[in-house]
């Protein structure tokens, strides 16, 4: 079937997917989101996004939240799309009521919409053998990055102003001149052997990929660090990649028009790429495996 949305729990074509006028996602941005990979029809990393979505939920002070039922909605999609390989989108709105700038009062339901789409990785896969061309960008996001909110104006206005010079994406600088992230994606770099990463706070945000990269680092025997560094240290680093939900581990050619190490993928990122994927293979064989023994409860 392909694209397919549920509002509220009623499934739909995207296009015929509307929320009034007057919704808070609408008006103010007042809502959060998670996007998850959907690997032969199971969402990868799914708890992982489940407690970050929790954690943003928490942190906007929404009301108490069934994300019990979020799942079995967000499968009850996949199942209807028949899409195997794609892309769950999820947003959860403060709700509808009169436009004000305070949260309603008492809280009014909140609106919940998932879209699941088709998700082809070949061309990322190309970009991958090749790496891509990223460019520096001042960081001009509001100060909690950390919650995964649908306030992306400043990530918004960075890549357009990228893929306009043909980047694939933008590393945002702070106003001290550090690196924070790039727009969509977390940003790592390689130096004197070790993987370093932009220290977790309310400047970058909590990446599931990120996270990820983490736990695989163990297992190509290279240590990761948080360091805080400028453009130009950047610019000296043996590799760079992003990392992220549909990006998976992509190699950085150049930075601003200059090569990152010999301007090809470094070894590194090879490595991770290859523990990534064998990551995902166990992970999908276990889930099989468990799927031949006991069939999945159905969910209506």
């Amino acid at each position: 079937m392909g694209d397919l949305a549920c509002v509220n729990g009623d499934l739909m074509a995207p296009e015929q997917a509307t929320v009034p006028i007057y919704d808070r996602g609408f008006l103010f941005g007042d809502s959060v989101y998670e996007v998850c990979r959907i690997y032969q029809g199971r969402c990868w990393l799914e708890g992982d996004h489940l407690a970050r979505l929790k954690r943003s939920l928490k942190e906007l002070e929404f009301p108490p939240y069934d994300l019990d039922q979020l799942v079995a909605r967000i499968y009850r999609t996949i199942r209807a799309s028949f899409v195997k390989e794609g892309l769950v989108y999820v947003q959860i709105t403060r709700g509808v009521a009169p436009r004000t700038h305070a949260f309603p009062h008492p809280p009014v339901k909140p609106t919940e919409v998932i879209i699941v789409r088709p998700y082809d990785d070949g061309p990322m896969a190309e970009l991958r053998k090749s790496g891509v061309p990223i460019v520096s960008r001042p960081d001009i996001r509001w100060k909690r990055c950390d919650i995964k909110t649908t306030n992306l104006l400043g990530n918004v206005l960075a890549n357009e102003s990228a893929h306009r010079e043909g980047a694939y994406e933008a590393v945002l600088i702070d106003a001290e001149g550090h690196v924070t992230e790039a727009t969509h994606t977390s940003l790592l770099w390689v130096r004197d052997g070790r993987i370093e990463g932009t220290p977790e706070g309310h400047e970058i945000l909590i990446g599931m990929t990120r996270h990820l990269t983490q736990r695989l680092v163990k297992k190509i025997d290279v240590p990761f660090v948080e360091r805080r560094v400028t453009l130009a240290e950047l610019l000296k680093a043996d590799e760079v990649f992003l990392v992220g939900t549909s990006t998976e581990i992509m190699p950085v050619a150049t930075i601003d028009g200059r090569p990152v190490g010999s301007g090809r993928p470094g070894p590194i990122a090879a490595k991770l790429q290859a523990a990534y994927t064998d990551d995902l293979n166990a992970w999908l064989a276990e889930a099989a495996s468990y799927e031949t023994k006991e069939a999945p409860a159905q969910v209506s």
